[in-house]
């Protein structure tokens, strides 16, 4: 049984595991820097004097899921701050890039000090978390402090429902100071529901990731990388690959270049450390590989077999100079449990997933209903699958806006999601109001 207190021991006592794991520069990722201190709350202050809206999104993935509430939240309350907190220096970035009244900070380790330290500084009105990121001491300390905190996106796969049951001493109480949080599905409620909490913290949103929206530059600028590349030959991606996929992948393209010899393959490492080792494993089978970080715009890739898409926050980019996507951390065992295949069915691309894919289990599901991915077991498989998709172009196309289908029929998250948001932060406002009111009338 761990209780809250001795939770908060270990964590003092793995402190220096810790920050070693949290400040270690990983190749091909900006290093945190001086800005270390923010994971032990000591923050620099907000340039916005006013309560901002705090949000807090782990890493890029989360960050771009966070987008489409953001700008809603902006156009809707353009007065209000923004705070937005990550834990990776990657996710930190994408924020930087964000538009309009945001501010970035680190989030801080969960050591009720360094909460308490940062929420005294920031001073939030309400705290919105993306997905599934629960800290026992962040969500008691907002509790405390009168913050109301809503899970927005919020996803429990099976193995994440078992571990917090595993530890339910202490993460019971911790669940219970949530206000609301939104569940991507059915599956979702049902399993939060398991955890203690009740009806009426928990209501279905779908995901905000069907909701997706890609810029014309960034179809225009894969149209231009596909134009690179051979307008007629066939692109296969293979997008957020892990270590022992990519040999798995480089052996399926070795079969379908014996039927398909002018085919490219576009390799997407999910991990930047693994870039040159995956650029070493692709050149040592196929001599013309070739790295985006290394090419430009006007570089004839014609007869590159390997593109080696090792640049961050471009892979709509390089999904939208493709015809197939074969989505990784699905052939390694249990070990990921897949990658979201929305963004390449929004972009009505022929999907392929390998067996394990538990962690979208619902999202995949829906697309195999309409035959809009393709589950392969194996390298050979993969390439059977890609060989007939070649062969039969027709075949991909209607994979495609199969696929598409799926992601225009579960549209209207967003919507959902910022009415609930609307409600509560329109209640935050008329409280501070009438404080504000009750303290001139006592001046």
């Amino acid at each position: 049984m761990l209780s809250r207190t001795l939770y908060t021991t270990l964590l003092y006592a793995t402190s220096p595991l810790i920050f070693s794991l949290l400040l270690k520069t990983k190749k091909g990722k900006p290093p945190v820097g001086d800005r270390w201190k923010e994971f032990v709350g000591i923050t620099p202050e907000l340039v916005q004097t006013q309560q901002p809206i705090w949000i807090h999104a782990v890493s890029v993935g989360e960050v771009i899921a966070a987008t489409p509430i953001i700008k809603a939240l902006q156009q809707q309350y353009p007065e209000l701050p923004l705070l937005i907190t990550t834990t990776t220096s990657t996710g930190a970035e994408r924020v930087v890039a964000l538009p309009g009244n945001i501010e970035h900070r680190y989030f801080p380790a969960d050591y009720p000090c360094a909460v308490k330290q940062f929420i005294s500084r920031m001073q939030p009105s309400l705290c919105l978390i993306m997905e599934t990121e629960l800290w026992p001491n962040m969500l008691t300390i907002c509790k405390d402090e009168s913050i109301p905190t809503i899970v927005v996106n919020a996803r429990l796969s099976e193995k994440s429902q078992h571990k917090y049951l595993r530890f339910k001493s202490l993460f019971s109480a911790p669940l219970q100071t949530l206000t609301h949080i939104l569940c991507q599905d059915e599956n979702d409620q049902r399993r939060f529901k398991t955890l203690g909490l009740n009806q009426a913290q928990l209501s279905v949103s779908g995901t905000v990731k069907f909701d997706i929206q890609f810029s014309d530059s960034i179809i225009n600028n894969g149209l231009s990388l596909r134009q690179q590349l051979g307008q007629q030959r066939p692109v296969v991606i293979a997008s957020s690959t892990h270590k022992g996929e990519d040999e798995i992948v480089l052996a399926a393209f070795e079969n379908v270049k014996k039927q398909h010899p002018n085919a490219v393959l576009i390799l997407v490492p999910r991990h930047p450390e693994r870039f040159d080792n995956v650029t070493d494993l692709c050149s040592a089978k196929f001599p013309e590989t070739q790295r985006r970080s290394q090419a430009t715009t006007t570089d004839d890739l014609s007869n590159v077999d390997v593109y080696v898409g090792d640049s961050m926050g471009e892979m709509p980019v390089l999904l939208a100079a493709s015809d197939i996507c074969f989505m990784g951390g699905s052939l390694i065992g249990d070990k990921v449990g897949g990658h979201n295949l929305l963004e390449p069915a929004a972009l009505s691309k022929a999907c392929i997933t390998g067996p394990s894919y538990f962690n979208f289990a619902d999202v995949t599901a829906q697309l195999l209903n309409c035959e809009g991915v393709a589950v392969v077991n194996d390298a050979q498989e993969l390439a059977n699958k890609i060989n007939t998709l070649i062969s039969q172009p027709e075949m991909a196309v209607t994979m495609g806006k199969q696929a598409k289908q799926v992601v225009e029929k579960n549209k209207g998250a967003l919507d959902k999601i910022m009415h609930t948001l609307t409600h509560y932060i329109d209640q935050n406002i008329n409280q501070r109001s009438d404080q504000t009111a009750k303290q001139n009338n006592i001046k």
